[in-house]
């Protein structure tokens, strides 16, 4: 057999039934290799941006690898951003590149040369701090060693990217299975350490014990360690009140009694305020982004006791946010160890939490009645109400990312896909074809604004061609709306590159559905956004429904500051969320003390 086919095959065998790509002269033997496999489906990206995106949304649905083959040079730097998102993201993705004959690279002249061969890059140098794993193999019969190391780097720890760079005299080579180089995993052992200590385990039982109001942060490490079940059980014996960053939002479904709210700076009121007023944060998969807790590092739970359980020590070596305690633990690990632990009632304390969670919705009453409008908060209440019970639903850039994690209600079977660490224009049309077909064309929905859905608009096509029921959310607010309203806010109305009036304009989006065969929709009215969303998702094809927006909607609550009669500014912590509650309000928020304004 030849490498290609190999390659093909032991990525299938991994579990990767689909792969993503966009085909080119220096990878036309691995996908040939792809093409002579009896049960790999490829679906073909019109960009490899595109590719790797979709490939990063497959491997977070499936809790698998995702796979993205891409050729030479310039087609390997286009899928750069997708394995940024999967690097930061946590996924664990394989990428594929084509490389021109060994001879031909930069790599194996021992010059500081640019390039020799025919759209050739040294893209294992330009692409090694993003990944795992990055080689270019250059002895055929190493493949089984480097694809094994590959594979096991990726899933095994905090997951993440690997690259493959494989030159044309390699890709045609033929081997033999059985001569093959072997991966030895004593190479490697000890990456991580996975199982708490006894002292940790009765270190955390103490904590927990002494607690009156522990609050738990569910970060997305919970699923990555396939600890679902282990989680939700312990949430349920110790009935601690849960919150969210924006990649931990479908670790608990979003109705439960137990769930408070997303986290952050653009959260919501009420996760904040039961963050902030915990005494205890159990920190469960997290990394603690600055989007998480906040920019002013010491008033991010300051009278709370904070213990992260993590798989990763470096992320936590940060200097950011106080830890109290550390447990370098994988977090399926650290459940298996934990038993019930007698606690003081919480009983007062949960139910302070859900008044918070009803007081303070995030889609308001007066969202619902925009006239000749439709607000970006009551779409997302309104379209994640009504979807599959088995539903994803995906986000991207700029308001749609912020509205769609504060807004989204996510039930038990649902999931919701999005690139937390990069939150990238263009992320959501090709993110939305991944998890289609990861899925099985389960019902996909995407939201996106009208600005980022221009980077990927190419990939209707690919919607098109394989006949994906997907239903794309255009949020027409006249451009980019965030960074309008940062101009805004710190310029005085000094925009540039947001509007038409400002150095951008966009297209119809009617126009474009009817250019690619899509079935279109434009709503506008609140008053009949219901039956109208339930018709666009009865619709049994594609759908690109344009939602017609308030331009300048602002996204809220979010973390802001206020200025002082000096004129300074100063940061205000994300307990005391804009738009500003009266301060007598406020106050009857707050167990800790207040931190002052003066």
């Amino acid at each position: 057999m030849r490498v290609a086919d190999y390659i093909a095959d032991r990525l299938y065998k991994e579990g990767a039934k689909d792969v993503f790509m966009l085909t080119g002269g220096g990878m036309m033997f691995l996908s040939d290799g792809v093409y002579s496999h009896p049960k790999l489906n490829a679906i073909s990206n019109h960009h490899e941006q595109a590719s790797a995106m979709a490939a990063v949304a497959y491997a977070k649905y499936t809790e698998n690898i995702g796979v993205a083959y891409v050729s030479t040079g310039c087609g390997a730097t286009n899928a750069i951003t997708g394995l940024l998102d999967a690097w930061q993201d946590s996924v664990p993705c394989v990428f594929i590149s084509g490389q021109v004959k060994k001879k031909e690279t930069t790599h194996n002249s021992d010059l500081a040369l640019r390039q020799i061969g025919t759209q050739e890059a040294d893209i294992i140098s330009v692409i090694k701090p993003l990944t795992k794993y990055a080689v270019m193999v250059s002895d055929p019969n190493e493949i089984e060693y480097h694809i094994e190391k590959a594979l096991y780097l990726a899933k095994s720890g905090r997951p993440g990217p690997v690259w493959i760079d494989v030159p044309m005299d390699v890709q045609s080579a033929t081997i033999d299975p059985k001569k093959l180089k072997k991966f030895d995993l004593q190479e490697i052992q000890n990456e991580y350490k996975t199982v708490p200590t006894d002292d940790e385990v009765k270190l955390f039982k103490r904590v927990l014990s002494e607690a009156k109001r522990p609050v738990i942060i569910a970060g997305q490490g919970i699923r990555l360690a396939n600890a679902l079940p282990e989680f939700r059980k312990f949430v349920e014996e110790h009935k601690i009140p849960v919150v969210a960053p924006y990649l931990g939002l479908s670790t608990i479904p979003t109705d439960d009694p137990l769930y408070i709210g997303v986290i952050g700076t653009k959260g919501s009121r009420a996760g904040n305020l039961a963050m902030q007023n915990a005494d205890l944060l159990i920190v469960l998969g997290s990394r603690l982004s600055v989007t998480a807790t906040g920019y002013e590092y010491d008033l991010f739970a300051r009278e709370a006791k904070v213990v992260v359980i993590d798989i990763d020590p470096v992320e936590h070596a940060k200097k950011t946010v106080k830890i109290d305690t550390f447990i370098n633990a994988d977090i399926k690990e650290f459940l298996a160890k934990i038993p019930p632990v007698t606690i003081p009632s919480t009983e007062e304390w949960r139910k302070r939490c859900l008044e918070w969670k009803k007081k303070y919705p995030v889609c308001l009453p007066e969202y619902r009645t925009y006239k000749d409008k439709i607000s970006m908060y009551n779409l997302v209440d309104t379209v994640s109400r009504l979807m599959d019970n088995d539903a994803t639903i995906v986000s991207d850039a700029g308001s749609s990312f912020y509205v769609t994690t504060q807004a989204v209600n996510i039930k038990d079977k649902q999931r919701y896909i999005t690139s937390g660490g990069q939150a990238d224009m263009g992320f959501t049309l090709p993110a939305t074809i991944g998890a289609s077909v990861a899925s099985g064309k389960k019902q996909v929905l995407g939201i996106t604004g009208d600005g980022s859905f221009q980077l990927n608009i190419q990939e209707l096509q690919t919607i098109v061609y394989n006949k994906l029921p997907i239903k794309l959310f255009v949020l027409n607010n006249n451009g980019y709306l965030s960074i309008r309203a940062t101009q805004n806010k710190f310029f005085k109305g000094r925009l540039i590159g947001t509007d038409a009036t400002s150095g951008l304009s966009l297209p119809d989006v009617g126009k474009i559905a009817a250019a690619y065969g899509i079935k279109h929709y434009r709503l506008s009215k609140s008053e009949t956004l219901e039956k109208d969303l339930q018709e666009v998702l009865d619709y049994s094809g594609p759908v690109l429904c344009e939602i017609m927006c308030p331009e300048n909607e602002p996204v809220i609550p979010a973390a802001s500051a206020i200025e002082r009669p000096d004129g300074s500014i100063v940061s205000r912590p994300l307990e005391d969320m804009m738009p500003f509650l009266d301060r007598d309000e406020y106050l009857s928020n707050m167990i800790i003390k207040p931190v002052d304004e003066d």
